[in-house]
């Protein structure tokens, strides 16, 4: 009897899975998520126009032979020595040996998901895969194994879809010839040319991303199964699930929690509770929500996202923060809502070009396939994630190392737009494209503002979102406007003696940092907190949980900020100061002076127990003669005028898009090359990812977690223009870079000096 095909080896052990064992652990995962998740499941392929039970049938046919590549002589043998590298990528060598009686497009659509569900499809990968020229197929033993799909599907699928399709076994001769990797690469081509065929690029990537993502979901799940069971040296086993092996916790093994958890997350009883209160979102599914802010704004665009999400069954909610740096303080107040284990915090990615993982090459050998190297927060896997403007703009068009799974996910959730970029910033334009995409995807989302200049609400209007406006009715002053020229020291210690709670923006970090140590000298004893982009991601956390406790305070105190900071973040107080900036930062900045009571909805003149209303303070301005009211009229003709003087012209998204559906470009092309394809942000904004020297320790390379807490976002410009202040290490999973700046848990990262 020849031995068992193998799938599966822990490292360092002698313990195997079976391919056999493997697969029917992943269909049994797809049949428990199919059977609790049926509903959204179903409403999802039903708007793609996609009868459910073919759907089913794609991914049942693609999980049965995902890993049918392994069985080769080839492979059994390195799997065993523990030498597995690209060049026995099993994904390619499927490809002879993936064939079905589907119809043609969804049987092409089968052999895809099979090739790429460990890689990110683009054609430079699959043009510069160097693989063995040639492998030896187990062939009498894939006969074996292919006569199981009848009893897996009998075993697990009989009560949720018919089964018409079946796998066949029809290799071409040229698998037992010389140039097997030619004509690998020659199949690759066919199936690039074949999907170019396909007319709708929307729901061709619509399908495959929802379908690659449930597929990966299904195969981690069941190698997390085998290395999670308690299995003793020598042992070959089969499946998992089914012969209900104890497991333990592994923190080296692989966890892809899934794309949606046991508890939804826009299915919790107080969330439903108030969609029953408030009522259903109407329309198809796009919601423009204009809410004045304070602590009853996320509560209520939370109340709409949870409405959205049943009327069209999605269960998670991904919040998209219009910068680079995700608000820790949004993700907060989501906590409180769904518990801190059920939110995710993932920042943009760095614009550092010089990591292939960055590109979306695959490591250089087959350990991470299956691990936790897709992590649940990076691919949204989370029921809740708050994000950033560059993960929705760049899902969409291959920008990043997972793109299609993180665009999966997001197509299984109600997707939260915290406000649109600025008119005159490039990201503008992008932001509107990538929303008309989502629209084409039918992907449910709302854009949650406050005040929006009338033309561009207009524009959203006619673009089928229905408008929930609960601030332009409302025509009392918000709060007062004054205008001053080089006072602003002077003004701050006024305002101080006078016991009022004051936030200062300052244009940079460094300027923050002058002012504070300033204030501190002048204002002995007065409680200042500094604030800015350059501190740790561990401190920010910190510092966030103290800023948010200032809202209690009565004070006098002074939050200083600086960079790119979250305008939500700073609590209620009764002065702002700022300087020049657009119409929006304005708006943006004067947040923390709105005045609401308990209904969200409504915005007030003042709050009880206020010393006044709120003043905001533009400096480097000529003084006008008195301080002005302001109201959401004058916000909108301030704002109206800033977005016609920018109005958008379309972006080169689309076009991209439809490249990248299903092959086309790589994430290094999109995102990383110094002059990319989508310039979402200029080169001057571009942010990368750095670790202060002083606080890198040797045992980190172990601690593949550990090192994200001590990342700071920093200029990428930095690192081109001041070499000699930047070192970088190789680790399994990524290049880090090192900045020798120096760095203070109080100041935050100091700039280079010439800056």
């Amino acid at each position: 009897m020849p031995f068992p095909l193998l799938a599966k080896k822990r490292a360092g052990m002698e313990v195997y899975q079976t391919l056999a064992g493997h697969t029917e652990d992943a269909l049994i995962v797809l049949s428990r998520y199919l059977r609790e998740h049926r509903p959204a499941v179903q409403r999802l392929v039903d708007e793609q126009d996609l009868p459910f039970t073919h759907f089913c049938q794609i991914l049942f046919c693609a999980l049965f032979l995902h890993d049918i590549g392994k069985a080769t002589r080839e492979f059994q043998e390195r799997l065993m020595k523990e030498e597995l590298s690209r060049e026995l990528s099993h994904t390619f060598f499927s490809l002879p040996l993936v064939e079905t009686d589907l119809p043609p497009e969804y049987n092409l659509l089968v052999r895809i998901l099979v090739l790429t569900h460990h890689t990110q499809p683009f054609n430079h990968l699959y043009s510069s895969f160097e693989l063995l020229p040639r492998v030896n197929y187990l062939t009498e033993q894939i006969k074996d194994y292919l006569q199981n799909y009848r009893d897996l599907y009998n075993r697990y699928f009989k009560d949720i879809f018919p089964l018409s399709a079946r796998p066949v076994f029809r290799p071409p001769a040229w698998i037992t010839g010389a140039g097997l990797r030619e004509k690998l690469q020659e199949e690759v081509a066919r199936l690039q040319q074949g999907v170019e065929l396909w007319e709708n690029a929307a729901r061709t990537k619509a399908v495959y991303c929802f379908a690659i993502t449930l597929l990966k979901y299904c195969d981690s799940q069941s190698s997390r199964a085998f290395h999670r069971a308690r299995l003793a040296g020598g042992t070959v086993c089969g499946s998992i699930l089914r012969s209900g092996v104890n497991t333990q916790d592994r923190n080296s093994g692989p966890h892809h929690p899934g794309p949606a958890n046991d508890r939804p997350a826009l299915n919790r009883p107080p969330l439903v509770a108030a969609v029953k209160t408030a009522g259903a979102a109407s329309g198809d599914g796009f919601l423009l929500l204009l809410a004045p802010p304070g602590s009853g704004r996320v509560t209520l665009a939370l109340t709409r996202a949870a409405s959205l999400g049943r009327e069209r069954c999605r269960e998670k909610l991904v919040w998209v923060c219009p910068g680079q740096i995700a608000s820790g303080f949004t993700r907060r107040r989501l906590a409180r809502f769904f518990g801190a284990e059920q939110v995710a915090l993932v920042h943009a990615a760095s614009y550092y070009g010089n990591d292939p993982h960055s590109w979306g090459l695959p490591p250089e050998t087959s350990r991470f396939n299956g691990t936790a190297s897709n992590s649940r927060e990076s691919i949204f896997a989370c029921p809740v994630t708050v994000a950033t403007l560059d993960h929705l703009v760049f899902s969409l068009v291959h920008g990043l190392r997972q793109a299609d799974y993180i665009l999966g996910n997001l197509m299984q959730a109600v997707v939260v737009i915290d406000g649109l970029p600025e008119p005159a910033s490039p990201a503008f334009p992008y932001a509107l494209d990538a929303l008309a995409l989502l629209r084409k995807m039918k992907v449910p989302h709302l854009i949650l503002d406050t005040v929006m200049a009338p033309a561009l609400k207009k524009y959203l209007e006619g673009a089928g979102y229905v408008v929930d406006d609960h601030v332009s009715g409302h025509n009392g002053p918000l709060f007062e406007l004054i205008r001053c020229r080089d006072k602003q020291p002077e003004l701050i210690r006024e305002y101080y003696r006078l016991g009022f709670r004051q936030v200062v923006h300052a244009p940079s970090a460094r300027k923050a940092r002058q002012i504070a140590r300033q204030l501190k000298s002048v204002l002995p004893g007065c409680p200042v907190f500094l604030y800015h982009s350059l501190f740790t991601h561990e401190d920010r956390e910190r510092l966030e949980r103290e800023i948010m406790s200032l809202g209690e305070k009565p004070g006098p105190w002074l939050l200083i900020t600086g960079g790119d900071i979250d305008p939500a973040g700073p609590p209620p107080c009764d002065v702002v100061h700022t300087g020049s900036a657009g119409p929006t930062i304005l708006l943006r900045h004067s947040y923390p002076l709105w005045r609401t009571d308990t209904d969200p909805t409504r915005p007030e003149n003042r709050n009880s127990g206020s010393p006044g209303p709120g003043v905001l303070v533009l400096h480097s301005s000529p003084a006008p003669a008195q301080p002005l009211p302001v109201t959401p009229g004058f916000l909108e003709t301030i704002l109206e005028e800033e977005y016609v003087q920018n109005k958008h012209l379309p972006t080169n998204l689309e076009e991209i898009f439809r490249a990248c559906t299903l092959f086309g470009h790589s994430p290094r092309e999109v995102r990383f090359d110094p002059s990319p394809l989508v310039s979402l942000w200029p080169p001057r904004e571009r942010l990368i990812d750095v670790i202060p020297a002083e606080l890198w320790r040797e045992e980190l390379f172990a601690q593949p977690v550990a090192p994200g807490g001590l990342k700071v976002k920093v200029p990428a410009e930095w690192f081109f223009h001041h070499p000699r202040l930047f070192s970088t290490l190789d680790t399994p999973r990524e290049k880090i870079i090192l900045c020798h700046l120096a760095y203070s848990r109080e100041r935050g990262l100091e700039e280079p000096e010439n800056r």
